[in-house]
């Protein structure tokens, strides 16, 4: 997989995920400070001329990464290292975002990056019917993605009752959610259901939770979107955790 963003570029030369740095002149001065970076990390770079990185990329840019995407992890291992990392204050209280269904590249960019920004535990998103994690979404979280945990599964009911076998409590985001957010604790590891753009959380995983939360709006206005929603709960439980 191809990227193309700078700062994408520049997070994956930090977690040794480039294959290949393509460059083509002339070079900024930013460009020319990242192949700096993969020289020290002893990264292959190819020069090529406008035509072959046109071929190679698709279009014309000045520098380009071949990199590696995050290997996928089962649940169990995927659960267990977000329990117990000790580099994390939060250890036995983690947030983990839970995506049912969302479609939309740079919705799903934005919340990993502000998944990431708020000190989010990790990611877990369905396989089918939600947007893959390529290029656009690498480049919309700004290298995010790099760092942040980020778990593919095939049935995402199968997964809610893996984790509340591990401990964690589930809730669902909606503006007809029993719990106002301001009034929600953090206090023991718990997963968090953000629903599909237009249609929000399926009526199965929702009877598989234990209960939802509401965003309130300070006036009769209740459309909020889903990635605002990822940050404005990132807050919250960055508030709570410190």
């Amino acid at each position: 997989m191809f990227i193309t963003s700078k700062n994408a570029i520049t997070e994956a030369l930090s977690k040794e995920l480039v294959k290949i740095l393509y460059i083509k002149y002339p070079l900024s001065k930013r460009e020319k400070e990242i192949i700096k970076f993969a020289e020290r990390k002893k990264i292959k770079i190819k020069i090529v001329d406008k035509k072959e990185m046109e071929s190679i990329i698709g279009k014309v840019y000045s520098i380009a990464a071949d990199i590696e995407e995050n290997a996928e992890i089962g649940i169990d291992l995927f659960l267990d290292k977000i329990l117990l990392n000790k580099d994390l204050k939060e250890k036995r209280k983690p947030l983990i975002f839970i995506l049912d269904s969302i479609t939309d590249v740079h919705n799903l960019g934005a919340i990993i990056r502000n998944a990431y920004f708020f000190g989010i535990a990790g990611i877990i998103m369905p396989k089918d019917n939600s947007a893959k994690v390529n290029e656009k979404v690498y480049e919309i979280s700004e290298g995010a993605a790099y760092h942040l945990p980020i778990l593919t599964e095939t049935n995402l009911n199968r997964i809610l009752d893996k984790m509340k076998d591990k401990g964690f409590w589930i809730y669902y985001a909606s503006e007809k959610g029993e719990t106002d957010l301001e009034n929600f604790k953090f206090d023991s590891p718990t997963a968090i259901i953000l629903g599909n753009e237009h249609s929000g959380v399926r009526e199965t995983i929702k009877k598989n939770s234990d209960g939802s939360l509401v965003i309130n709006s300070l006036n009769d206005f209740d459309s909020l979107n889903v990635s605002a929603a990822s940050a404005i709960i990132g807050y919250a439980y960055s508030i709570f955790k410190n």
